[in-house]
């Protein structure tokens, strides 16, 4: 039971599915519950590949693909599409330092940048989106958000804060090393229920690729704030998981 509510917090905390249940909120059941967070991108991915599979024989790709990213910024919330805009405006848009950066991130204005990254993000999706519809590789949609959530958990594993307060305290720096050995095993488990669409050696290379630049990118927030907020959680899962399509649509 307490696994379920553990799972059910995670689902309420990255998702906009009315869960609408009174959870344990205290950063002990985030610390346990943070051993879904791939899940989540499985809930994600198996909205999309639903609505693909229904609609596939009835409209064109094209059409197709914008719902199919529709429902993603539904099911999300635009959670994190927000962090990665919020990330862009203020490591790129302000020369300065760690606590102008993050009151420009915390600024619910949009600049330039986060226009720009979105943009691109939302652009590169639907490119993705109509290739896999065309080839008909709908494993993709659901193996793509899996692998941008275990990049989300590696980074708040290895990260810490980089200001007092903040969503993305609830699971930065609060990740064991249990949790991050199941979401290991949820790895390996995948590879293989996957294996017959992708060589399990393929997922091994697209997890190794994905670590190295969610460590890259942990670089890059230390520099510019000496550690990481929930916005930056929020980039590396799209930035990760736009990787992942990229490279899984090339091989």
């Amino acid at each position: 039971m307490e696994e379920v509510k553990s799972f059910l917090l995670m689902i309420q905390f990255m998702t906009r599915i009315p869960i609408n249940k009174a959870l344990p909120c205290q950063n002990k059941n985030f610390k346990k519950a943070s051993a879904y967070i791939p899940l989540i991108g499985i809930i994600v991915g198996m909205s999309q590949f639903i609505v693909y599979k229904l609609l596939l024989n009835l409209i064109s790709a094209e059409f197709l693909s914008v719902i199919m990213i529709i429902v993603y910024v539904f099911i999300t919330g635009g959670f994190h599409l927000d962090g990665l805009g919020d990330t862009c405006d203020g490591f790129f848009a302000f020369k300065g330092g760690k606590d102008k950066i993050i009151e420009i991130m915390k600024d619910s204005r949009v600049g330039t940048y986060s226009t720009i990254a979105v943009i691109i993000d939302v652009l590169i999706r639907y490119i993705a989106y109509v290739k896999i519809i065309n080839m008909d590789f709908g494993y993709i949609i659901i193996l793509a958000p899996f692998i941008g959530r275990i990049s989300l958990a590696l980074l708040a594993y290895i990260g810490k804060g980089a200001k007092e307060e903040g969503s993305g305290n609830l699971i930065i720096n609060n990740i064991s090393n249990r949790e991050m050995g199941i979401i290991f095993i949820m790895f390996i488990v995948f590879s293989y229920v996957t294996s017959e669409h992708l060589h399990v050696t393929y997922e091994i290379l697209l997890l190794a690729i994905c670590c190295v630049i969610t460590l890259s990118f942990y670089k890059l927030c230390k520099d510019k704030i000496d550690g990481i907020t929930g916005d930056n959680l929020g980039a590396i899962n799209e930035i990760v998981e736009l990787v992942a399509l990229i490279f899984l649509l090339s091989i």
